[in-house]
């Protein structure tokens, strides 16, 4: 091998060697620098996750409520269209009774009447027959 080749591939082996060596001092920066960015990373993601953990707890006992109030409300409509069928039954048996007084009262209105005009036809005909003289007595 010539001299020169040798001088060539010396100064490409140091070249070589340098440039791996810089290439790994940085490359072990940029790994310290990493392990501090996790690190730190780290430390701000605990307390948000733990607040998270406790938001979604909150929001289960928001929805369990949701829940049962929504359970109260079905009862309540329930017992409300309870209530309304009620209502209407008895109104019905108040319009039934009303009917059947009314019916009565007619009735009576219609026989009290009769007796009326029955004792003022009678009272005509003996006041009649008295000032005609037709009674004997």
């Amino acid at each position: 091998m010539s001299p020169l080749l040798s001088w060539i591939v010396g100064i490409a082996a140091v070249v070589l060697v340098v440039f791996l060596a810089i290439a790994i001092l940085e490359l072990r920066s940029m790994i310290r620098r990493l392990r501090e960015f996790i690190q730190t990373a780290e430390n701000h993601l605990t307390p948000t996750l733990d607040q998270m953990s406790e938001t979604l707890a909150s929001m289960k006992n928001v929805a369990d409520n949701m829940t049962a109030v929504t359970g109260d409300a079905r009862a309540l409509s329930s017992s409300a269209r309870e209530l309304a069928q009620n209502v209407q039954r008895v109104s019905q048996h108040v319009r039934t009774v009303s009917e059947r007084i009314e019916n009565v009262t007619s009735t009576t209105h219609v026989e009290v009447s009769s007796l009326k005009a029955g004792i003022r036809a009678g009272l005509q005909t003996l006041l009649k027959n008295i000032l005609s003289g037709k009674a004997k007595a």
